[in-house]
């Protein structure tokens, strides 16, 4: 089986002292500068030295600790917007996501995405036997791919609400007055726990790519690359789910602030209010 190699491999050829052509541009700015103080500068030697030293370790920080990088994101940091609005253009922009239809994700640079959700087992529990077989279907997995996939955890508030209505109206009935009492007091322990232990769920999630320009192709093909992953992670004993249009939005929209959760969807304060208006 051929691999590709990747592309955001980076090779730098060294010069002189094992430097790469970077790493000596970086040093001469910063320490020709340096000894040029020390030797011309008419301030006192102390001084000299001491603005010396302070150049060399800006010139060392450059050099091997990619300090333009962190100034970089800094600057990124401080001159960005904290908060956008919903309907802002940046935050558009940000998100980069362009459409949202026949269960892909569109981005704004034509790329397209799959999502596929992942049920954890609790491999722990299982006996010796099982978790080296789960793990050899994991590495067949993994060696059937000749695409790039990527991996995503998520850490949610947990939520019992749909399980605890469940059970509550199984036990909604005239003849179990005691049984509904139990249920209430059991219910209200089991959320105040929650809440006050800030117990989280986990979300697992495969991102699924295509490489190809024409919508139908990408269409088609993350159809058969998503066939594939869900085979292959059925042979691990994961339960697996593609999410659909409304699933894909439901979980972006979900990252933000600003959305109230209704059913299965989250919405807008705006969008709630227009169809409250109708």
């Amino acid at each position: 089986m051929s691999y590709e190699i990747p592309k955001n491999l980076k090779y730098e050829e060294k010069l002189i002292f094992n430097l790469s052509l970077q790493q000596t541009i970086w040093l001469a700015i910063f320490i020709i500068p340096s000894a040029i103080i020390i030797l011309k500068s008419p301030l006192p030697f102390e001084i000299n030295i001491i603005i010396a030293i302070l150049l060399t370790i800006i010139g060392l920080g450059f050099a091997f600790l990619n300090l333009k990088e962190y100034i970089l994101t800094i600057y990124k940091y401080f001159s960005q917007p904290r908060q956008l609005g919903y309907l802002s253009k940046k935050m558009a922009n940000f998100i980069e996501v362009k459409e949202i239809k026949e269960n892909i994700i569109l981005l704004n640079n034509n790329s397209t995405k799959a999502i596929i959700q992942i049920q954890p087992i609790n491999f722990h529990i299982l006996s010796t036997r099982q978790q080296e077989a789960i793990i050899s279907a994991y590495k067949d997995f993994l060696n059937s791919l000749d695409f790039p996939i990527q991996i995503v955890m998520r850490t949610v508030n947990l939520s019992l609400e749909d399980y605890l209505n469940k059970l509550e109206q199984n036990i909604n009935t005239p003849k179990n007055i005691h049984l509904k009492k139990q249920f209430d007091d059991f219910k209200t322990f089991l959320l105040n726990y929650i809440e006050n232990n800030a117990i989280k769920n986990r979300l697992f999630y495969i991102v699924i790519p295509s490489n190809e320009k024409n919508i139908d192709d990408s269409i088609n093909q993350l159809n058969i690359r998503t066939t594939l992953c869900q085979d292959k992670l059925k042979n691990c004993n994961l339960t697996t789910k593609r999410l659909n249009t409304q699933e894909l939005t439901t979980m972006l929209s979900s990252y933000f602030e600003g959305f109230i959760e209704n059913g299965i969807e989250y919405q807008s304060i705006l969008t709630i209010l227009q169809k409250g208006e109708n």
